[in-house]
């Protein structure tokens, strides 16, 4: 046992490295990234901003500290502008929509009437004690409607409600760590660069810079993935000539991105009320719709995520495959920033590379 390890002591030193530290990826992410998220996410927003801040210094000769509040400023009104359009075109149609849910509601429980009144001739054929059955499991569906409906909707409010003040709070204490993380910046990277040795800072340099291009890459896939598939379900819907298509292909577009939810979340139930009201070809439309949404991000979503973050198409696949199953939802994250970990480790010399 000795004069294998003695043998082999240099290859299960490296093993012993790539277990730890994915260990390590696994506990942070599991146990305290939930504690640390609005400061590693400012770290990317005033990583992301600095060559606007450095232009400010540079072109307007204004100290660091207001070139940090003044790019913070511009990129807060350039956001709030284009959500601002966003939102209020869709808060049009959910105006709406609500105001004509009364009607949708009622249409659906008419249909359910029909399709029980067409039904009757086929349970008048059956046993009576099956008529009984069959009657009293319908008209508790009927019933039951609008109690699981109630409910549902005041259960989402209130979670909603409760969450903005949660949200908030984390979106200040983000944007006042953005601000001092972009401000003292210098004085941080030397404070680090001081606790560390020597040999590490060029590996340290390397390890962030191939973490954030990995984030910032992550982040313009599902953006990119985003606004295709809404694009999809906005011109199917408009084909479809369904009312709010924008509304409704923005949301999918949004469900899209969380595996979870998911673009079937909305599409199957919508296109099953369909087939039950007698509304055919728009239900399969619907479905065609999803198929499309379907095979667009299973062909595309590695090939552009790798492309984006210089991953192997089918490792990518394999990496979220993975993470979702570890970490759930959050795991489609976790498990391509691991795969990109790996890999700046192997390029700083901590982990040997693949043969």
């Amino acid at each position: 046992m000795i004069d294998f390890y003695e043998k082999n002591k240099h290859t299960l030193n490296k093993l012993i490295t790539v277990v730890v530290l994915i260990l390590g990826i696994y506990l942070f992410f599991r146990y305290v990234f939930s504690y640390v998220a609005p400061f590693i996410i400012a770290w990317l927003i005033a990583s992301s901003m600095e060559p606007l801040v450095r232009w400010l210094q540079k072109k307007c000769k204004l100290p660091r500290g207001i070139s940090t509040v003044l790019s913070i400023i511009i990129i807060l009104i350039f956001l709030v502008i284009i959500v601002t359009g966003i939102v209020m075109r869709i808060v049009q149609q959910a105006q709406a929509f609500a105001q004509d849910f009364p009607i949708y509601y009622q249409g659906f429980m008419y249909s359910l009437e029909n399709i029980r009144g067409k039904t009757e001739t086929i349970i008048f054929e059956l046993p009576e004690y099956i008529q009984d059955l069959i009657r009293s499991g319908f008209d508790g569906i009927i019933q039951s409607i609008p109690n699981m409906v109630g409910p549902g909707v005041r259960k989402g409010s209130i979670g909603f409600v409760v969450a903005v003040p949660n949200a908030l709070f984390i979106s200040v204490v983000t944007l006042i760590a953005t601000f001092f993380i972009s401000k003292d910046k210098i004085k941080i990277q030397s404070f680090i660069e001081r606790q560390l040795p020597s040999s590490w800072t060029r590996k340290i340099d390397i390890i962030r810079r191939d973490l954030f291009g990995a984030l910032l890459g992550y982040i313009k896939t599902q953006l990119i993935l985003m606004i295709f598939v809404s694009s999809i379900c906005i011109i199917g819907l408009t084909i479809l000539r369904a009312e709010y298509s924008l509304l409704i292909g923005f949301i999918i577009g949004v469900f899209d991105a969380f595996p979870v939810l998911g673009s079937g979340g909305i599409l199957i139930p919508w296109a099953i009320y369909n087939f039950i009201t007698g509304n055919v070809f728009k239900g399969a439309g619907l479905l065609i719709i999803y198929g499309l949404v379907i095979v667009f991000r299973q062909m595309f979503e590695p090939k552009v995520l790798g492309t984006q973050i210089g991953v192997y198409p089918l490792v990518t696949l394999i990496a979220m495959y993975v993470g979702i199953k570890l970490f759930g939802v959050i795991g489609i994250v976790v498990g391509p920033i691991v795969v990109i970990f790996v890999k700046t480790m192997q390029k700083v010399g901590i982990i040997p590379e693949w043969k």
